[in-house]
């Protein structure tokens, strides 16, 4: 339990995990909702991963922005950026999983697809 109380989420190692975790079980959960609904496509899948990349080149960036600019507000914007938009992936892919969602997420993301 001490080692729990000793992370730092401010560190690089979190600054890259936290969001290539949730991309991760984001292409997973992606992955599983089209395996189900028999919409696996290759194509589909290379542009997702390829965005996915993209995503984690940005925290990267982040990263090296702090050694060379001496300050970690760049990297920790990048990679709360990248976890948020990967958390609300997570919620949509989670509803047309048929897991439940509370309301007003459902209804927030709802409202955002319909915008797209």
């Amino acid at each position: 339990m001490e080692e729990l109380m000793n992370l730092k989420f401010t560190s690089e190692w979190w600054s890259l995990m936290g969001p290539l975790v949730l991309c991760v079980l984001d292409v997973l959960t992606g992955y599983m909702y089209a395996w189900i609904n028999d919409d696996v496509k290759s194509a589909k899948m290379r542009a997702g991963l390829g965005k996915k990349f993209g995503e984690l080149v940005y925290v990267v960036v982040g990263i090296v922005a702090k050694y060379a600019i001496g300050t970690g507000s760049i990297m920790l914007f990048m990679s709360a950026y990248i976890c948020f938009m990967e958390i609300v992936s997570l919620f949509e892919n989670c509803a047309k999983l048929g897991v439940p969602v509370p309301d007003k997420i459902k209804n927030k993301i709802n409202k955002e697809s319909e915008e797209k």
